[in-house]
């Protein structure tokens, strides 16, 4: 662990202590910096690069729970969303089936957005600077955590103009991504890790991609062979493509756009879609994704977001993991700051809270990613296989509990106590279905004879 003295400090320099220095400004630190400078807590936001930019890998959809969480800190939907439609449906699409589930209504938002990061991180970044006890700082890179014993107590900077500075604070955020700093200079311990089934992705956002239906929509592309696609109709007309899979699977030669494009054409109904688009943003991705939890913090420190908790993105729930990490560490700082808590105990609360929010969905993901691309072999035929995963697509019940889900309206906890006799339902009531449709059907052409026949 690299450390400097607290005793730097110029006593002429007051304006140089905060309450909280957040290292890294994207959503979980400008979440958690707004929620602060609400609380009236002196904060300071540190990030490395220039907004609007993208990060290094997203999933950019958000639904409704997100945004109510946004809200809570003032943060215009107007703007993080200019111009990007609203999703209503989710598609699951197969070589041989498609369907699709409607978005459920909650709270008044039946949608989500695949949201454009670089719009979206600039948005929440403006938020939180216009609170008048929150500052930032772009291209501002944090070299060091100064340390007075086990203590953290401050950062050292280089900002953009190549100069470096020392500022100090009660307590440092790490706030910094999957592979944070704040994190490694505090050996900060992990747990909970998930390493058994790895997997890659690779992503690209195109313009001219084709819309299913004529409407902007979320689907996920069943692939040939142990990966699969996602596309995200998101803002000013593009549309965002994700290649996911078992990690061995995505090995390449090195050239990774080359590697993405072909994959992505390698998909007929891909192909189709994009026969008139191009891709207007470099490939970007991450191999090996690991999973897991780290420590919540540990004397002057904590960690955030991704930082604390970081997976897998199929679930398309990173993005409120954050800002709901971001609310769960500012109640706990601002009781430790009104007195009502040891840090020590703010961090247990912290991390408490944050597992309940966080911990049944990360379950549940490991089930999917394992289902997704780790299946194993089926002992029944191919085509009773594909009616029974038809029977489920069509299934009303099966899908509310998925809207459900993905909205968190049903704990992920209760999914999994619901979801086997949910599906069970949906295979038992799938053939009185079919055999209503085809009574239906029997009808409709005795009737049409009828009336041909007068």
């Amino acid at each position: 662990m690299t450390t400097g003295s607290a005793d730097e400090r110029q006593p002429d320099q007051p304006s140089q202590h905060y309450d909280v220095i957040i290292v890294g400004g994207r959503v979980g630190g400008t979440a958690l910096a707004a929620r602060l400078g609400l609380y009236g807590l002196r904060v300071l936001v540190l990030e490395r690069e220039t907004f609007p930019s993208l990060p290094a890998v997203s999933s950019p959809i958000i639904y409704a729970p997100t945004m109510k969480t946004l809200d809570e800190i003032g943060a215009d939907e107007a703007i993080y969303a200019h111009n990007t439609p609203k999703i209503h449906y989710v598609y699951n699409i197969t070589p041989s089936l498609r369907g699709h589930i409607r978005i459920p209504d909650m709270d008044g938002r039946d949608y989500g957005y695949a949201i454009d990061r670089a719009r979206f991180d600039e948005a929440l970044w403006q938020n939180a600077m216009r609170i008048p006890t929150v500052e930032g700082r772009q291209s501002c890179s944090v070299t060091d955590i100064l340390m007075t014993g086990k203590q953290a107590t401050g950062v050292t900077v280089k900002n953009a103009d190549g100069s470096t500075e020392t500022i100090y604070g009660d307590i440092i955020v790490g706030a910094d991504g999957r592979f944070s700093m704040v994190a490694r200079k505090m050996d900060a311990k992990l747990s909970d890790e998930w390493e058994q089934h790895p997997t890659s992705i690779y992503y690209a956002y195109w313009e001219g991609v084709t819309h299913l239906d004529g409407n902007p929509a979320a689907a996920a592309y069943e692939g040939n062979g142990p990966y699969g696609y996602l596309t995200l109709d998101s803002a000013d007309g593009q549309t965002a493509i994700a290649l996911e899979g078992r990690s061995e699977a995505l090995e390449h030669d090195g050239d990774a756009e080359a590697f993405y494009e072909s994959m992505v054409q390698s998909l007929p109904e891909l192909a189709e879609r994009t026969a008139n688009a191009h891709r207007v943003t470099s490939v970007r991705g991450m191999k090996h994704i690991s999973n897991g939890y780290r420590e919540p913090g540990g004397p002057g420190w904590a960690l955030v977001g991704d930082a604390y908790h970081h997976k897998d993105p199929l679930d398309g729930q990173g993005i409120y993991n954050a800002v709901i990490t971001g609310k769960a560490l500012a109640q706990a700082i601002r009781k430790y700051k009104q007195g009502q808590l040891t840090w020590d105990e703010a961090l247990a609360e912290y991390d408490e809270n944050a597992r309940i929010k966080t911990y049944p969905m990360y379950k549940v993901l490991q089930r999917r990613v394992k289902e997704s691309f780790y299946p194993q072999p089926s002992i029944l035929p191919e085509w009773l296989n594909e009616q029974m995963t038809r029977w489920m697509f069509e299934d009303p019940d099966v899908k509310s509990l998925v809207g459900k889900m993905l909205t968190r309206q049903i704990p992920a906890d209760m999914v999994n106590l619901m979801g086997p006799p949910t599906l069970f339902g949906a295979i038992a009531r799938g053939p009185l279905r079919d055999f209503r449709k085809l009574v239906e059907l029997r009808r409709e052409k005795d009737k049409a004879g009828s009336q041909h026949s007068e």
